[in-house]
């Protein structure tokens, strides 16, 4: 019976692992950074600051504008005046500076995306080692209720034991097929879950074992969230220069020609001057606003802002802090529960099986306490997986936590 099943999830899957990519946890990670649409998207959000950053030095509009009638005198006379409002020095310099850390920050949000993503694989990686490994586990224990049950209904048929113990082991092995049944979706559902972080059509299988991780070099200062806040706290901080800079005047240069038909008293003779004579001259100049209030309330707005982001990333560096070290802790309650099952209750739980059913055949117990034994060694078994699982998932988010993907 067990062959059949196995060859059952071999053909169930077959059609499902013939395209599949193999690979590595690095690997998976590495795919997910260079294919996944958001990382994509997040990486235009730089083009486009950088683009940004160009339009920081800005001068404003140029104005030209003619002017034509009898300003002067009953003739018709022409005048072209050109202008240019050119912003303070330290204004401009204040601009360009904002620019800069807003490329600067599109940079940093990349980065906390990667980490985020890399922590999604991982986790999902890790959880399809888990599943695979409990795939492995449900078999063998399917074999054995198989046999339990092959076993009590020859045993019924030959009159030896009730219909309780017959009908107790094909329920058994019943609900370990129905295990067998809900880990396999829970497969499926893993494996889309990588192929959607992947940006991927094909399914991915894991070539990692399902081990023991060691922890990636890494500190807390590097945490991605913590970099973004205080990125946004200096990018506050030079919006707060750029509006107190906007106090001072905007510098105006203006050219002008134009012409002035008539006679002019030139060196004491009068000359007369026609269209074609042309007179000309500069404009130098400063604007600025007649009413500092709205520009007052926009720098203090500013103000309130820069001390808001500030107060955000301290904020943020306190909640990674107490979470790291909490994430600390757990990681060491998980090692010493991993530790009880590898030095001794994952070797009770193999000679329990093998004592079981050695004392079982011999009629040294009865069905009952035979079927104690098997769940009490499986329940050490699988509780080992998660307790292996859950130690990895815990390390890889102090990875998280670290920035160390």
């Amino acid at each position: 019976m067990i062959t059949r099943i196995k060859l059952f999830i071999a053909l169930s899957l077959i059609g499902f692992y013939t395209h599949a990519q193999k690979l590595s946890r690095e690997e998976a990670v590495q795919a997910a950074l260079k294919n996944n649409e958001k990382i994509k998207a997040t990486s235009l959000q730089i083009d486009q600051a950088r683009q940004a950053k160009r339009a920081a030095a800005d001068f404003g509009n140029f104005s030209a504008m003619i002017m034509k009638g009898q300003y002067n005198t009953i003739e018709q006379d022409n005048n072209l005046t050109l202008t240019q409002g050119i912003p303070f020095p330290s204004t401009l310099a204040a601009q360009v500076k904002l620019g800069q850390e807003h490329v600067a920050g599109a940079q940093v949000n990349l980065v906390a995306s990667q980490n985020n993503l890399a922590f999604e694989v991982k986790t999902a990686y890790e959880t399809l080692l888990y599943y695979t490994a409990l795939q492995q586990l449900l078999l063998s224990q399917d074999s054995l209720f198989t046999d339990f049950a092959r076993a009590a209904t020859a045993r019924y048929k030959a009159g030896e034991t009730t219909l309780l113990e017959k009908v107790t082991a094909e329920s058994q092995q019943l609900e370990a097929r129905n295990q067998l049944q809900k880990n396999e979706a829970d497969i499926y559902m893993v494996q889309s879950r990588l192929q959607l972080l992947l940006n991927s059509t094909e399914p991915l299988v894991p070539t990692d074992a399902f081990l023991k991780r060691t922890l990636a070099d890494g500190t807390i200062a590097n945490n991605p969230l913590v970099q973004v806040e205080l990125q946004q706290a200096k990018i506050n901080r030079q919006v707060l220069r750029v509006e107190r800079n906007r106090f001072l005047p905007t510098l105006e240069l203006g050219y002008f020609n134009q012409t002035l038909i008539g006679y002019q008293n030139t060196n004491g003779s009068d000359i007369f001057y026609n269209k074609n004579s042309r007179f000309q001259g500069f404009m130098v100049g400063a604007s600025f606003p007649l009413w500092f209030g709205p520009q007052a309330a926009r720098a203090k707005a500013a103000a309130i802002g820069f001390e808001a982001s500030q107060k955000n990333a301290q904020y943020a560096q306190s909640v990674i802090l107490q979470e790291y070290e909490q994430t600390q802790r757990e990681l060491l309650k998980n090692e010493v529960s991993l530790s009880f099952y590898e030095t001794s209750a994952l070797k009770n739980a193999t000679l329990i099986i093998s004592q079981a059913g050695k004392s079982f055949r011999a009629g040294e117990i009865n069905y009952v306490e035979y079927l104690q034994a098997l769940r009490t060694a499986l329940s050490i078994k699988t509780n080992y997986l998660a307790a292996l699982q859950q130690y990895n998932l815990t390390l890889t988010k102090l990875e998280h936590l670290t920035g160390s993907f």
